[in-house]
C-alpha cells in the first residue's frame, strides 16, 4: 500500500521547466492575473510534496520537469529514502521504483484510477501548479484559488520569479484527501 501511496503522490506534481530561483515574495493569489501561464509548455519545479488521506500521510522530496509531450516526476522520501520516478507519455505511465518498471497504458487518471486505486485529477495538475485552472473543464473562482473538478484549490502563497508570480504553497483539497505542494524553485523554460 505504502508503495502505491508514493505513485499516487508523484502524480500529484505534474511540472518541468528553466530554473529561477525567488526573489522575493509576492502578493496575494490572483487568478485572472495568471491565465497567461495556461500557454506554458515547459517549466521544472523543485519542492516538498505532501499527502494526507484518511488512512496515511507521506511527505516527499519532488522534482517535475514538464514539456509538451512528457512528464517526468521524480519522488524521494525522507532522508533519501525510497526514489520512484515516473514517467507520463500521452497513453502510457512508467513507473520505475529503482527496482521494478512498470508500464501502463491508457489516460494517465484512468490507469491511477485502475492500478493504482487512487481517484486523482493529475491531467489537471500541470495546471494547478502554475496557479491556473484546467482550461478544458468548468470552475469556480474562489477567494484565494479555485473549484474545479471536485477538488478545492487553494494558494496560500505566492513569489516572484523573475518579472512573473508563481504558486509558493499549493493545496488541494477534495473529501478526506488533502494534497500540500511547497514550489522551493521555478525554472520557466
Amino acid at each position: 500500500m505504502k508503495g502505491r501511496f508514493i505513485v499516487y503522490i508523484a502524480l500529484v506534481g505534474w511540472l518541468g521547466g528553466c530554473s529561477v530561483a525567488p526573489q522575493k515574495p509576492a502578493d496575494e493569489y490572483r487568478l485572472a492575473s495568471m491565465q497567461y501561464l495556461q500557454r506554458q509548455k515547459n517549466w521544472v519545479l523543485e519542492g516538498r510534496l505532501a499527502l494526507v488521506d484518511e488512512k496515511d500521510s507521506v511527505s516527499v522530496s519532488i522534482s517535475w520537469r514538464h514539456n509538451e509531450l512528457q512528464d517526468d516526476i521524480e519522488l524521494v522520501g525522507p532522508l533519501a529514502q525510497g526514489r520512484v520516478r515516473i514517467s507520463v507519455t500521452p497513453g502510457q505511465v512508467t513507473v520505475d521504483d529503482g527496482e521494478n518498471l512498470k508500464v501502463f497504458y491508457g489516460a494517465v487518471d484512468e490507469v491511477l484510477s485502475q492500478q493504482l486505486g487512487v481517484d486523482l485529477p493529475v491531467d489537471s495538475l500541470k495546471f494547478w501548479v502554475l496557479g491556473v485552472n484546467d482550461p478544458r473543464q468548468a470552475y469556480i473562482e474562489q477567494p484565494g484559488g479555485f473549484y474545479q473538478g471536485n477538488w478545492l484549490v487553494r494558494y496560500k502563497e505566492m513569489q516572484t520569479v523573475n518579472a512573473g508570480t508563481l504558486p509558493k504553497r499549493i493545496t488541494a483539497e477534495k473529501d478526506k484527501a488533502r494534497i500540500k505542494l511547497i514550489v522551493d524553485q521555478w525554472v520557466l523554460l
